[in-house]
């Protein structure tokens, strides 16, 4: 099993918005999640389920295809969302990350 880059509560949340994410399966943080069935329908429950689930807003934020959006690209902008509430002085909820860090972010 391979080491993805985010934490245990976003890949809960993947696993509920990709139909064709099998349990057995570890979302490939590079493939589009087209392939594993997201469409635009999907998506936008996904966000939604996103944003409530870390409390931030991602509108405007997803400007990638759906069609050539990854898990990787879509944790890097919930994390990029993230970040002005750890400047702010507020430390992240402690299952934000399963070694105590700050999450990775895609670039």
């Amino acid at each position: 099993m391979s080491q993805t880059p985010w934490n245990a509560r976003f890949e809960t949340i993947l696993r509920q918005g990709l139909p064709g994410l099998g349990q057995d399966k570890t979302p490939d943080p590079d493939a589009p999640m087209e392939s594993y069935g997201l469409d635009s329908m999907a998506l936008i429950t996904l966000v939604g389920t996103l944003e409530s689930a870390y409390a931030v807003s991602l509108a405007g934020q997803i400007v990638v295809p759906v069609h050539t959006l990854t898990a990787g690209q879509l944790w890097g902008i919930v994390s990029a969302a993230l970040q002005p509430s750890w400047d702010a002085g507020l430390r992240p909820s402690p299952d934000l990350s399963p070694h105590g860090h700050t999450p990775w972010a895609v670039a």
